[in-house]
């Protein structure tokens, strides 16, 4: 059996239960990195696991493969599509998860486990079958308001009519807004809402609480078309929109905290958590060099590239970092 390290000294310092739920108290925590790969994600859920929150080791996966949902249009796979898994802790114990079905419909996946080897409850949730004019539910999210203990599931989704304007930028395709609903047992679920519009299209939103405030970061989807598009870091980065709740509204839109890097355009699919001094958003540079890139601020104001503080598992996308307790990945490495 594979022994775990033990834990570094700031690992134990900036785990508060209050992030992690109560399942991790006491400091006896793991950082956990769930993520796709390319073509597809047909590769199943992967994950890998950290001790000082810098260097990741993949775990042997994959540790859950799709039923449900729409066939990979990739050719030589007869897999379901499985793109942007999101993983949750639940404050009940256990572990939900919610992914890209593919790149259209009006539906997303879902599935629920508890040791994240075993999954149940697999099914499509059909978030926007009340609108026909649809077109697809993209990087759907996570988030658990424990004042009123319920789910906010959020996703992105363009409408083929004219509920929102075109974009005044060139060389923009589709109006995607963010999307909610919530739910308290993944049964049922309220009609799905307007989430979040900036006045222009946006998609892969994260929310992440902290200090009794809210921050939803998104992808500015403008000048999207990259074939024709020029470079422009304005678009095609990371933002952050400030609320007073977990329903917003959300306002007091950031300048791109992305593009400092290597990657100076094409970043996507943030998350985001606060460790030690910082908070962390980690985001996907799909240009030409494919990477997992960071940046990394002390206020939330001013951002500075973190990319090479960091060792990830090549070419892994759209991932979600969270802590869990250490008995759960000592499960993982001895399933």
């Amino acid at each position: 059996m594979r022994k775990l390290l033990l834990l570094t000294s700031l690992c134990v310092l900036i785990l508060s239960p209050a992030r992690l739920f109560s399942a991790c108290a006491g400091g006896d925590c793991v950082y956990l990195y769930s993520f796709f790969r390319e073509p597809d994600g047909v590769g199943g859920l992967m994950l890998a696991y950290s001790e000082d929150f810098f260097h990741w080791k993949e775990l042997p996966g994959p540790f859950f493969q799709p039923k449900v949902g729409t066939p990979t249009r990739q050719k030589n796979y007869s897999h379901m599509t499985f793109r942007d898994a999101f993983v949750a802790p639940d404050p009940a114990g256990g572990y939900r998860m919610v992914w890209t079905t593919g790149w259209s419909g009006r539906n997303i996946g879902y599935a629920r486990s508890a040791d994240l080897v075993h999954w149940e409850d697999e099914k499509t949730i059909p978030v926007m079958e009340h609108r026909e004019a649809a077109v697809n539910c993209w990087a759907p999210k996570l988030f658990y308001d424990s004042a009123r203990k319920q789910w906010l599931i959020f996703w992105s989704t363009t409408l083929e009519d004219d509920t929102f304007p075109k974009s005044d930028v060139p060389h923009t395709t589709g109006n995607h807004r963010i999307w909610y609903v919530t739910t308290r047992d993944f049964q049922s679920f309220s009609t799905a809402a307007l989430f979040f519009d900036p006045g222009y299209p946006a998609i892969d939103a994260y929310l992440m609480a902290d200090a009794g405030k809210y921050y939803l970061f998104f992808k500015d989807q403008r000048s999207n078309n990259r074939r024709v598009a020029p470079v422009n870091p304005m678009y095609m980065n990371i933002r952050i929109a400030h609320g007073d709740t977990p329903y917003g509204p959300f306002g007091d839109i950031s300048e791109p905290v992305t593009g400092k890097g290597k990657g100076v355009w094409l970043n996507e699919g943030p998350s985001a958590i606060r460790v030690g001094d910082y908070t962390y958003v980690f985001y996907d540079h799909y240009g030409g060099d494919n990477y997992y890139g960071a940046a990394r601020s002390r206020d939330m104001k001013v951002w500075e590239e973190a990319t090479l503080l960091f060792t990830f598992p090549p070419r892994s996308k759209h991932g979600h970092i969270f802590a869990v307790p250490r008995k759960a990945v000592a499960h993982l490495l001895t399933r």
